[in-house]
């Protein structure tokens, strides 16, 4: 049973990546793509605009815990070599001294019981779970089923480095700075989460093969948020260059003429 939805879901997965990179033909494909067009636009105004808005104008409340928050994120979904990057931060913020701890939301990872999740809903209580703590910077505590993907890997890697998953990285945040004495929290795929301000940076990842996927936001394309959207951005890696970037970086100019650019080339390592 659980083989037969894994082909289920792989086999939609296939159809709709066809139908939004326009290379499924017919009547039903192009029908399919005009909805999702429109459904990309009410995306763009109530996930996007309307959300940001209540964020600017305090609705929506964002919190400040008092440490170096640094979010790595990117517009589009999909691989830009993101995981390796906050690796890198992780290793070179932790050799400076700090105290790291990385926040995610861990995708793939095991979700607290559907009973739980309902009654904490029902009744409007937050969440007084714990962040699952993939590593405590000493040990590996968690496997890739509990944890997700990411966070397994990154803890793999960073034995001395704190891994949280959590939705809430306000709650993995303040727990990272009780529990271990953290003081930089790196948010791992946290471009979009608006909710942890503060002492903050945001790092945005560019892929250069596809920067911005198929030019359209999520259902009808890849995109998360416009790319006039880079504005937001402190520093913007180019990843998987080609060094044939000079009609990408002119066009990242025009949404944001300010942000350092660093271009990333991606290979296995030399063993």
């Amino acid at each position: 049973m659980r083989e037969t939805i894994r082909i289920w879901a792989e086999d939609i997965e296939t159809f709709y990546l066809e139908v939004i990179s326009e290379q499924r033909p017919g009547y039903r494909a192009s029908l399919l793509r005009g909805i999702l067009f429109l459904l990309s636009k009410v995306f763009l105004l109530i996930a996007v605009k309307t959300r940001r808005l209540l964020y600017n104008w305090r609705i929506l409340r964002d919190s400040t815990l008092g440490v170096q928050v640094i979010a790595i994120g990117n517009l589009t979904f999909g691989g830009t070599g993101k995981t390796p990057v906050v690796e890198k931060f992780a290793r070179e913020l932790q050799d400076q001294g700090r105290t790291v701890a990385i926040l995610s939301r861990g995708y793939r990872s095991k979700p607290p019981p559907l009973r739980k999740r309902l009654m904490d809903k029902l009744l409007f209580r937050e969440d007084s779970t714990p962040p699952r703590v993939v590593s405590d910077g000493k040990s590996l505590l968690l496997d890739s089923e509990t944890a997700g993907d990411e966070p397994y890997m990154l803890a793999s890697n960073l034995r001395d480095v704190v891994v949280l998953v959590d939705k809430d990285r306000v709650k993995s945040g303040r727990y990272a700075i009780e529990k271990f004495g953290c003081d930089t929290l790196l948010l791992d795929d946290g471009f979009q989460y608006w909710k942890l301000r503060g002492r903050r940076q945001d790092i945005v990842l560019v892929d250069c093969q596809q920067p911005f996927g198929n030019e359209h936001l999520q259902p009808r394309g890849s995109l998360r948020e416009p790319p006039s959207h880079l504005a937001r951005a402190n520093t913007i890696f180019i990843t998987k260059s080609d060094g044939k970037t000079e009609e990408l970086r002119r066009r990242i100019a025009q949404y944001n003429s300010t942000a350092g650019i660093i271009e990333c080339i991606h290979h296995p390592p030399l063993f």
